[in-house]
């Protein structure tokens, strides 16, 4: 019986242990980053008289008529030179009037059938339109909405990068979920992905708002195993050496569900997704770590713990068994700083930066994202329980009078 009680306790330590070390990983990332972020940065002098990229931009869209007239509009209006950018609509599967409208507003439209759901099929069309006649390939949700600025911005961090990245923020929004989630969106930016741009490291695609060069999407798209084709793209990226840019300021703003059943859905698939990645590609990405490739190594922690609320349970779930004295437990000066750092860090941040406002409202929001984050782990489990499955549901999308209108500049 002592040997089985000595066998758990170590279990426990070690399992702490572990716990411990992904948390002060993560804090000691956003904190390193946002130091090194606040210091202004130098302008390149090799960049100066660099020609201009030619970008054709892809936006792939599945019954998506309410929206696509001003995805399309936003990518046509750019004040980028008119012969170095090209705008197409991949209409996967459409029954609607979305191939229709996207004629109309005067983009190049690819009716795209398939008897399997997914992006990667518009992705594919997308590539083989033009794949030989670009630099770089931008690839985009039609919920998307852009400044006239976004390809001058591309083009001037694109010097050397195999894929790039622009920072999404949400729609300024009232609604309780959507806003919930906006503020999601938000700390991520400042928390998790910004931090790591500063210190040379990168970021997931985030499906949308990103652009690579068209030979190194030939080369990672390969089979598709899952429906989150970004987050399988981005783990081949990394486990072949390349990282994917990921650029601060550099906004594109993207509808955020509304409907609490939407949002569960949609992230019932992205998290069956992710499960899938790990199985299929994480391998590959570990063994690039091993080599000693950071960027890869930072890829392969976020694989398997995506967000912090891992770890802050985690932390939490220790500190609770230092204060009942467990035989488990660890001292309170190893818990303390890392519980602080886990709960004070962020909501500090948060706070400085007016994401989380003094208000009824801000309470709200807060709350509202404090339960959606919640949610993630009964969606775990049935992601575990539903991995074969491949549904691709719908996301309402709002009216575009319900739209808050982009900053032009």
């Amino acid at each position: 019986m002592n040997g089985i009680s000595r066998t758990l306790r170590i279990a426990a330590v070690a399992v702490q242990g572990g716990i411990l070390a992904l948390s002060l990983y993560q804090s000691f990332i956003t904190v390193a980053g946002r130091a090194r972020a606040s210091r202004p940065a130098k302008p390149r002098e090799e960049d100066a008289g660099r020609p201009l990229p030619s970008i054709a931009a892809i936006i792939c869209a599945r019954n998506e008529e309410v929206a696509i007239t001003d995805a399309v509009a936003g990518l046509l209006g750019q004040d980028y030179p008119a012969h170095l950018s090209r705008v197409a609509v991949m209409a996967h599967n459409c029954t609607d009037k979305t191939a229709e409208l996207a004629r109309e507003a005067g983009a190049t439209v690819v009716e795209v059938l398939t008897e399997a759901p997914g992006k990667v099929h518009g992705l594919r069309a997308g590539l083989q339109l033009y794949g030989d006649h670009c630099d770089l390939i931008g690839v985009f949700d039609a919920d998307t909405r852009v400044k006239p600025s976004l390809f001058h911005q591309i083009a001037a961090a694109s010097a050397g990068e195999d894929c790039l990245q622009a920072e999404t923020i949400p729609h300024d929004v009232h609604a309780v979920v959507a806003s919930g989630y906006g503020l999601g969106r938000k700390a991520r930016n400042l928390l998790w992905w910004q931090p790591r741009a500063a210190l040379g490291l990168g970021s997931t695609i985030n499906g949308t708002g990103f652009f690579i060069r068209p030979a190194v999407l030939a080369a990672m798209l390969g089979e598709s195993h899952t429906l989150t084709e970004d987050l399988e793209l981005t783990a081949r990226l990394y486990a072949s050496g390349r990282r994917v840019a990921y650029l601060p300021g550099v906004q594109v703003v993207v509808e955020e569900p509304e409907q609490f059943s939407s949002s569960m859905k949609q992230r019932l698939r992205w998290v069956r997704g992710h499960l899938g990645v790990v199985r299929f590609t994480w391998p590959a990405l570990a063994r690039r770590a091993a080599t000693g490739d950071a960027r890869a190594f930072d890829m392969a922690v976020y694989l398997l713990t995506p967000t912090r609320l891992i770890t802050r349970v985690g932390v939490s779930g220790m500190a609770a068994a230092t204060v009942l004295r467990a035989p488990f437990a660890f001292p309170v000066w190893v818990v303390g700083p890392s519980v602080a750092l886990e709960w004070v860090l962020p909501f500090g941040v948060l706070v400085r930066e007016r994401v989380v406002e003094p208000s009824l409202e801000g309470a709200r929001t807060t709350l509202t994202h404090a339960l959606l984050s919640l949610c993630w782990f009964p969606l775990g489990v049935a992601a575990l329980f539903t991995a074969r499955v491949k549904a691709w549901d719908l996301t309402p999308r709002a009216a575009a009078g319900d739209r808050d209108a982009v900053p032009t500049r």
